[in-house]
């Protein structure tokens, strides 16, 4: 058991003792593995391509020379008579022999009178056709047949010059190459490491950038390469990140604010009401104020909890398929009664809804979505409070107007962040959470929230919902009567 166990820890220790080489180390030996291919397959061409030639010249000089043969030869006309040609004169390194049609030698040149240079089969082959032979690294042959066969002359050349020469093209490549690839591999791991210098200086200020340091940006090289798209990526995400920390922060600073406010008129009531001898009502009126700050206090906790779990995906939903019209009149008749009480008046408009169009929503959730705007229209705005719903390209809108003042043109851009007030809000009690909430609560289900000015004057805010179902084409008007 111990020594199955040191068996499979063994290798994870070598594993782990292996360091991976450095990219630009990686990037050299894959230059020099590829170099060193190339070079080899060009040394082997031309080294094929040269001793080719070589040997094209030598078939060629062969080729020759045996024709000058055959013109003496064919000039002497004693030779039929004779039987023998004896010693033929030749100059140069050629050598020459005059086989007859059955391989015996009918003349030679000084040295080579015996024995026949072609053996019996080579002297059938090269009776019907001229022949190219090579005695291994010693002597290329070139068989010239003579007329029809009965005489073959055979022209021959030492290879010692031409392979002499192949060596001295191999000690050429033996002393080039090596340091050429040498050269190419300095030359290589230079390029990388310039390539790369850039990545390094990233590297080193990235190292500096913390949640103190947020705002330095990593150095963007000059050259428009993708080193400096990763950097510019890069930094763009550092934009973002430094967006959200600085949101975050303040999202707590915020938070802490206007949870410190209720919070201390909370202790200063209960603090006066131990201190002071107080009759029953004031106590009643200080317990009132209490619960109306915990109140607070509970609702802001509530709405936190809400963005926070939205943030993290977590927001619970329990989706219902509803009729949009249904959807418009529960929420005309939950809301109607508060908005009365408060003086105004409700206008619910669903003209705009065609027949069938449905959508999957919680019930729960877009009636608390609503009740954040009707309280806005009922605090802030002024007149009759519409709530309307329309259909726009594939998705519900679900619109709360009022006829007030409006949210002005520099808030209307900034209306759904948290904490996000105008000054009437701030000097109302607004926590400036219920239209982030709004925002919150459509992108749920799928959509978004909107704001905008009338141009009369007055708020309208609304959120959008995908359609659950394709509506029907609302009916055209029928067309107007004409007298005749």
């Amino acid at each position: 058991m111990r020594g199955h166990v040191g068996g499979e820890d063994r290798p994870a220790a070598g594993r782990r003792g292996i360091a991976p080489l450095p990219i630009r180390w990686r990037l050299t030996l894959m230059f020099v593995g590829v170099m060193a291919v190339l070079l080899a397959a060009l040394i082997a061409f031309l080294y094929l391509h040269v001793r080719s030639d070589l040997d094209y010249t030598l078939d060629t000089s062969l080729r020759a020379r045996a024709q000058e043969v055959a013109s003496l030869v064919r000039d002497d006309t004693n030779a039929d008579a004779r039987g023998d040609l004896g010693t033929l004169p030749i100059s140069g390194d050629n050598f020459v022999q005059v086989l007859n049609g059955s391989g015996r030698v009918l003349g030679a040149s000084a040295g080579f009178a015996s024995p026949a240079l072609l053996s019996a089969a080579e002297v059938r082959a090269a009776a019907r056709s001229a022949l190219r032979l090579q005695r291994g690294n010693r002597f290329r042959l070139y068989a010239l047949p003579l007329e029809g066969g009965r005489r073959i002359i055979v022209v021959g050349v030492s290879l010692s010059e031409r392979d002499a020469a192949l060596d001295k093209l191999d000690d050429a490549f033996v002393l080039g190459v090596p340091p050429a690839l040498l050269l190419a591999s300095v030359a290589a791991y230079l390029l990388a490491a310039a390539a790369l210098r850039p990545v390094e200086r990233m590297r080193r200020r990235a190292a500096l950038i913390s949640t103190e340091e947020i705002g330095t940006r990593l150095p963007l090289p000059e050259s428009r390469d993708e080193i400096r798209r990763l950097g510019m990526t890069l930094n763009a995400m550092l934009d973002r990140l430094q967006d959200g920390l600085v949101h975050e922060r303040l999202f707590v600073a915020n938070a802490s604010h206007e949870l410190r406010t209720p919070l201390a008129v909370l202790k200063a009531e209960l603090e006066v009401s131990l201190r002071e001898q107080r009759g029953e009502e004031q106590l009643r009126l200080a317990m009132t104020s209490a619960v109306e700050e915990t109140d607070r206090i509970i609702k802001l906790a509530e709405d936190l909890l809400l963005l926070a779990r939205a943030q993290d995906g977590t927001l619970p939903l329990e989706p219902q398929t509803l009729p949009v019209t249904e959807l418009l009149s529960d929420l005309g008749e939950q809301f109607e009664a508060r908005i009365e009480r408060a003086g105004r008046r409700l206008i619910v408009d669903g003209a705009q809804v065609p027949p069938g169009a449905a959508v999957r929503v919680d019930p729960d959730r877009v009636h608390q979505a609503i009740a954040n705007l009707v309280d806005n229209a009922l605090r802030y705005g002024g007149g009759p409070v519409t709530l309307r719903a329309r259909i726009s390209a594939g998705d519900v809108e679900l619109h709360v107007s009022d006829r007030g003042s409006g949210f002005g043109e520099e808030f209307v851009t900034r209306a759904f962040d948290r904490f996000s007030r105008a000054d009437p809000a701030r000097a109302r009690g607004g926590i400036g959470l219920g239209l982030a909430i709004v925002r919150t609560i459509a992108q749920a289900h799928g959509g978004d929230a909107s704001a905008a000015d009338l141009p009369g004057g007055g708020a309208d805010v609304w959120l959008r919902i995908p359609l659950a179902t394709q509506p029907q084409p609302l009916p055209l008007p029928p067309p107007p009567l004409t007298r005749t």
